[in-house]
């Protein structure tokens, strides 16, 4: 049986090419890391013209790539709108909770938002929490619900997001450099 001949470098295969390992791994490092290690003090190959986005993107490849692939896949389906007036009228509270990742980390603020249907119709503006005790961070979401209540008839929050302390909103947020 013949053998096929392997298309060289020079041909297009349609696919694009892989970030390369030892990138996935600087990717994962801090910046001040990755530069000693792959600086002048390193083996030399940190481009800052490159190496920023690069980086970016070994982190956040697996995110990036399944947005990509869901905008080409709502490009090619027939959008159907249904319209439901129940769903407009419908009044929510959303709590935003910032904290780290993890199971025992300590919420660092806390908001809330207020939707009506799909569209935001007001804030609680982000609390911090830093020195507070679990039990009057409860203390503090119940007396946000007793005035969401006597607002939007809201008794309780019909979900809760998680955000990152490094995205606080507060301006005298001791994590803002």
């Amino acid at each position: 049986m013949p053998k096929r001949a392997q298309p060289d470098a020079s041909q297009s295969t349609g696919k694009t090419r892989s970030l390369s390992e030892k990138c996935r791994k600087c990717g994962m490092l801090s910046a001040q890391q990755a530069q000693a290690l792959h600086g002048t003090e390193g083996d030399g190959c940190w481009n800052p013209a490159v190496c920023y986005s690069r980086r970016s993107y070994a982190r956040n490849r697996d995110r990036i790539n399944q947005t990509r692939s869901r905008k080409r896949k709502e490009g090619e389906l027939e959008q159907i709108p249904v319209e439901f007036e129940l769903l407009s009228q419908t009044v929510f509270g959303v709590l935003v909770v910032y904290r780290k990742a993890g199971v025992d980390t300590p919420v660092h603020a806390i908001a809330a938002e207020i939707w009506q249907g799909q569209e935001k119709v007001a804030v609680v503006p982000p609390v911090h929490c830093i020195g507070l005790v679990p039990s009057q961070v409860h203390t503090y979401v119940g007396k946000m619900l007793i005035v969401l209540e006597e607002r939007y008839g809201i008794r309780k929050f019909a979900s809760q997001t998680r955000l990152d302390p490094d995205l606080c909103a507060i301006r005298s947020c001791p994590l803002q450099g």
